[in-house]
């Protein structure tokens, strides 16, 4: 089955209105800065294959039979200085290509980027990263172990610090973490079902105000996104069919279906509002990352993102 993945982040607002009055919006407090450097990552490839930075997944591509993909990672650069970039590949069903496996074209922006045509593009010290997997690079151990994995360092840098990087305990994954985490996400879903914008408002204040920091969204961008979420149905995947997976650096944690994939998909997923989408059905996926902050004892949304994968020609 072919499939093609558009990863699209999902950036949402703040506090809202209640019975008293309008209550004041933390995206009015968003710093935009017209120098800020926009990062850029474009990739093709013919395997599974997830990317993250910092140990945050800016890009997931499943069962893709190549393509060039581009995508913003502002998201990620959550600090100043070098930054990781890891490559994690599923090589199940490898077989010999005879040409790149996989290209990353990682690059700096000020004007920020939409689609990266190839390096020729941009001036020389704007490229970060310039990568390319063939099948030389392929191990028998690789093959074995049904995965390739590698780190890439780059540096980069960002124009505010965030707060919440080292107020995050390391989590533990366990079954009462599972627990946790799964009420959480479906007390958030069921707000957005539900259309019930204060409580799902409430719930993401803190964590779309960061996003937008990192990405250097302006005010009017995030309420139309906001707009587009709560106009979403979301469906959750029962909590036995349900894994978690902890990411950034053991302080992030995440819901993902329950299978043998190296690559795990979110086991959240959610309708387009367009009944018919031009090119095929569209299944769009979302991720919320949850952290436990120092001295709390309830999990608390952090980060959060999505993308869709068009399945053509299936109902």
């Amino acid at each position: 089955m072919k499939k093609y993945c558009l990863f699209i982040i999902a950036l949402l607002a703040v506090t809202y209105s209640n019975g008293q009055g309008r209550k004041t919006e933390l995206l009015d407090r968003l710093k935009s800065s017209l120098e800020q450097n926009n990062y850029g990552i474009q990739t093709t490839f013919y395997y599974p294959t997830e990317i993250s930075i910092n140990d945050y997944p800016v890009f997931r591509g499943l069962e893709f039979f190549g393509n060039t993909i581009p995508n913003f990672i502002d998201i990620a650069i959550d600090k100043n200085g070098e930054q990781e970039l890891k490559v994690l590949i599923d090589l199940t069903k490898y077989k010999k290509q005879g040409k790149p496996i996989l290209e990353i074209l990682l690059v700096k922006s000020a004007k920020g980027v939409s689609i990266i045509s190839n390096k020729s593009d941009f001036p020389e010290e704007n490229i970060l990263v310039n990568y390319q997997l063939s099948d030389d690079d392929i191990t028998q151990e690789n093959i074995k172990n049904g995965y390739f994995l590698k780190t890439i360092k780059f540096k980069a840098k960002v124009p505010i610090e965030l707060s919440t990087l080292n107020k995050s305990v390391q989590l533990t994954n366990s079954k009462e973490l599972l627990d946790k985490l799964y009420n959480a996400v479906a007390k958030l879903t069921k707000g957005i079902n539900d259309r019930d914008s204060n409580n799902v408002l409430e719930i993401i204040q803190s964590a779309e105000f960061e996003v937008a920091q990192l990405r250097g969204m302006k005010k009017e961008w995030m309420l139309t996104e906001r707009k587009a979420l709560l106009s979403n149905t979301f469906t959750l995947l029962p909590k036995d069919s349900c894994e978690v997976k902890i990411y950034g650096n053991g302080t992030r944690a995440t819901l993902v279906q329950k299978n043998l994939e190296i690559i795990k998909q979110s086991a959240i997923t959610s309708n387009f509002t367009k009944e018919n989408y031009p090119k095929g059905r569209v299944v769009q996926f979302y991720n919320f990352y949850y952290n436990l902050p120092k001295g709390k004892q309830e999990l608390e949304l952090i980060r959060f993102d999505g993308y869709a994968i068009t399945k053509y020609g299936k109902k």
